[in-house]
């Protein structure tokens, strides 16, 4: 099995950006215990390595679509936003029914949890596009797209 360079720039990108986030977001603001919130990452890992070539996909079809050939900032960072919150949101659910949060618990955190997608699309967009300008090629670059 040979990996891609796209592969390896936007699976490091999606682990390293959902760890710290997810963490923060889950222990600070939801109220987690440290060791179910420590769990759900790791849990997140597998859905993060299988998934995350899948969103960078995802995310370039969102912008190109959005986009056209009108780029501009404001399109790029909706197109961010709208890609993350609708392809992260349904996994997410999924990890914290699976940790064992009861009904009430899996409400609050996916609430906060959709504030924290919409705030942080644009930056992980940003994130994304930095990663992969240290593994891709910069002939290889256009916004949008990999």
């Amino acid at each position: 099995m040979t990996l891609s360079r796209q592969w390896l720039a936007d699976t490091l990108a999606l682990i390293s950006f959902t760890v710290v986030t997810g963490m923060f977001i889950e222990i600070a603001i939801v109220g987690m215990a440290v060791k179910q919130s420590i769990i759900s990452r790791l849990m997140c890992q597998p859905l993060n390595i299988s998934l995350g070539r899948l969103y960078g996909i995802y995310r370039d079809f969102i912008i190109r679509k959005l986009c056209g050939n009108n780029h501009s900032a404001i399109k790029e960072a909706l197109g961010d936003i709208i890609a993350y919150l609708t392809f992260q949101l349904p996994p997410y659910i999924g990890i914290l029914v699976v940790v064992g949060m009861d009904f009430n618990g899996i409400i609050t955190a996916s609430i906060s949890q959709t504030a924290a997608l919409v705030i942080l699309g644009g930056p992980y967009g940003r994130w994304l596009s930095f990663v992969r300008s240290k593994f891709i090629p910069a002939a290889a670059m256009k916004p949008g797209t990999v």
